[in-house]
């Protein structure tokens, strides 16, 4: 007897799914007057709008022609205490399908309203249906988006959607918060018994209701089989199945907002994540879904965007003969910069290859992955151990630590081990054999070689190193102050990054900005060698007196003089991309006929060992010397660190403003 191949040997049709009836925050195409009269978010009284109330609904169904989907209906109200820039009225739906894949996600049953009190009464106007557009946004990605119409100070807005996808692996992400306060969120889902998940709720705000609960959902299936003399029997049967079903509801929640030193905003709201891990469907062994990274390793090496553009790299070979005699240290930094000068990037953010090897060689021009894949197969050509490290640059979010996306990651590098050492290449940023962009400075990447891979800390030995020197004299009745600074590493790039947009003229006009009540002459650059230190040379000039007493302060540049971090607390954590080590040196010459009252002397420290700052002070005869040496050793601070971090960093400001008081 033979079954016709319907998965899994059955398909089931949903006759009914048992509802658990709880009542949603709102009704939708109903508003209260005591909406359309609210002037303020009570909890965060500064909005400009708000979310009155979201829920979504996730559940799954089956279809004969299509298999298991789920669908999920989402409904939103928001108001508007005043308009700014109208984001709040641009609605944007995200739908994942890959252009090389079968995943297919769908919108339908858009509706939309808004409310505006007009003469006492409550006017509605309703969304064209044909005013919605869908656009391609990535090789993963397409985006429907629509425009609220007439919406004014004082409206509320609404607008609910229906989205189905047959993408199991990832069911859609539920974002409890965003960037405006939220008075309610929740979220329902039911998952049959077959589909093993892993809910994760990420973020910093917390859930005010959970509940859970098994929730019967009855199907029929039909079945069909053909027996050896060629009749076919067909018939309906009952199948039960004991769902999962949450309802999971956040209130009172603030937006996410723009804080110093937060890297990946994507990483930031509260959340809940889904990622399928196995299934087990009647009449079928268990099986194992979720990736591994080892297994997306082996699929990188095998596809024909990347590790096939890994092998032959002979386009190279006129390189050869330069290439005698010079050690692999020598040969790896040769290649690299021939590959950097020979290729112009599109500016196009990728870690799979449009092309590469010599297609791309040939063409000179390529995405990041075209370029970067080129360089390797380049080294692999000269005998040169290297390998691309795949990673997700900074803002763009942190790819998952167990579970790998495509999605996740966006950009690629080289790496080249040389005695022992790994060294981290870039060859589309223009720096210096060794050195990567800021932008890559993100956590860890994973390096993708034949022994599974792993991952690579893009964080190691990432430094901003800065030295200044400040001598202060009053001369002709002029406070003259002279600096010298020495910019190396990150210190260096960021210097180097500001003056490329902008002429020495104009960013010398940058620094006499910062030095309201002076002016800044004689300015000058090193001659710029990207691989060494930039020193910058200018001196800061005010008007002198000979009053009895002069306030001058030693430390005005070269350090912490402000303190970034305002608010009491902090919902995300603190991501410096760099270590840092900040020394100053100051020399203050004191006019004959005057004293020298001094501040004291200090020492800060973070706790285990994560930072510190000394201040010394010293007289010598007529001279004062004043050394401030700031060093932060981590580069993440969890938002339980963030009170004593705000806490150094106010200290550290505070003292490097402190005066040296001259007196008669």
């Amino acid at each position: 007897m033979k079954t016709s191949p319907l998965f899994p040997a059955l398909f089931f049709v949903l006759i009914t799914s048992f509802s658990y009836a709880q009542k949603w925050p709102f009704k939708f195409g109903k508003v209260t007057e005591e909406e359309m009269q609210l002037e303020k978010c009570e909890f965060y009284p500064e909005a400009k709008s708000m979310v009155l109330g979201e829920y979504g609904d996730l559940s799954f169904y089956y279809t004969d022609d299509h298999g298991w989907k789920y669908e999920m209906e989402v409904t939103v109200r928001k108001k508007i205490f005043k308009i700014t820039d109208g984001d709040q009225a641009n609605v944007k739906i995200s739908l994942y399908e890959p252009v090389k894949g079968s995943a297919k996600e769908e919108i339908t049953g858009i509706k939309s309203y808004t409310y505006n009190e007009v003469d006492g009464k409550i006017e509605r106007e309703k969304l064209d249906n044909s005013e919605y557009y869908t656009k391609r946004i990535s090789d993963y990605w397409v985006e429907i988006s629509f425009a609220i119409p007439n919406v004014k100070e004082g409206s509320v807005i609404e607008y609910t959607y229906r989205k189905t996808s047959d993408y199991l692996y990832n069911l859609t992400t539920w974002y409890f918060q965003s960037d405006i306060p939220t008075a309610h969120s929740e979220f329902r889902f039911t998952i049959p018994e077959y589909f093993n998940y892993q809910a994760s709720q990420l973020g910093n705000v917390y859930l005010g209701e959970n509940e859970n609960k098994t929730k019967p959902e009855k199907f029929t299936y039909k079945w069909e089989v053909q027996e050896a003399m060629g009749n076919v029997r067909k018939g309906t049967g009952t199948l039960e199945s004991n769902s999962k079903w949450r309802r999971m509801v956040l209130r009172n929640i603030p937006p996410i907002e723009d804080e110093p030193f937060m890297n990946n905003r994507s990483d930031v709201p509260s959340r809940l994540e889904f990622q399928l891990m196995s299934t087990n469907f009647p009449n079928s062994v268990m099986k194992v879904v979720a990736g591994s990274y080892q297994k997306f390793n082996n699929e990188l090496l095998t596809s024909s965007s990347f590790g096939d553009r890994l092998k032959n790299g002979n386009f190279v070979k006129s390189l050869e003969n330069s290439l005698q005699g010079k050690s692999p240290l020598e040969k790896g930094q040769s290649i690299y910069t021939h590959i950097s000068k020979h290729f112009d990037w599109n500016k196009s953010y990728n870690f799979m290859s449009s092309q590469a090897g010599r297609p791309a060689y040939n063409k000179k021009s390529g995405n990041v992955a075209d370029i970067n894949l080129t360089l390797v197969a380049a080294l692999r050509e000269f005998d040169l151990q290297a390998f691309p490290v795949i990673l997700s640059t900074r803002g763009h979010g942190t790819a998952h630590p167990i579970y790998p996306s495509y999605d996740d990651f966006n950009y690629v590098i080289a790496v080249i081990i040389v005695d022992g050492k790994l060294i981290t290449c870039d060859a589309t940023s223009g720096l210096p054999f060794g050195q990567l962009p800021l932008k890559c400075r993100n956590g860890n990447g994973w390096l993708v070689n034949d022994g599974g891979g792993k991952w690579l800390d893009l964080k190691a030995n990432s430094k901003y190193v800065e030295t200044t020197v400040i001598k202060t004299e009053i001369k002709e009745g002029e406070l003259v102050t002279h600096v010298q600074q020495r910019e190396a590493d990150y210190a260096a790039h960021s210097f180097l990054r500001k003056i490329r947009n902008s002429s020495e003229e104009e960013y010398s006009k940058t620094i006499s900005a910062a030095f309201s009540d002076a002016e800044v002459k004689n300015f000058h650059v090193s001659e710029i060698d990207l691989s060494q230190p930039v020193e910058i040379e200018y001196d800061v000039v005010r008007e002198g007196n000979d009053a009895d007493v002069i306030y001058i302060q030693p430390i005005i540049t070269g350090s912490i003089q402000s303190c970034p971090f305002t608010r009491e607390s902090r919902t995300s954590h603190i991501d410096f991309p760099y270590t840092q080590s900040r020394r100053v040196l100051a020399q203050i010459t004191i006019p004959e006929g005057y004293q020298a009252e001094l501040p004291e002397a200090a020492i800060y420290k973070l706790p285990d060992g994560a930072g510190a700052f000394i201040f010394n002070v010293q007289q010598q005869g007529d001279q004062v010397h004043v050394v401030s040496t700031l060093t932060i050793k981590k580069t993440m601070f969890s938002t339980e660190e963030y009170t004593s971090l705000k806490r150094f960093y106010e200290m550290v400001s505070n003292k490097n403003q402190e005066l040296i008081v001259l007196s008669r």
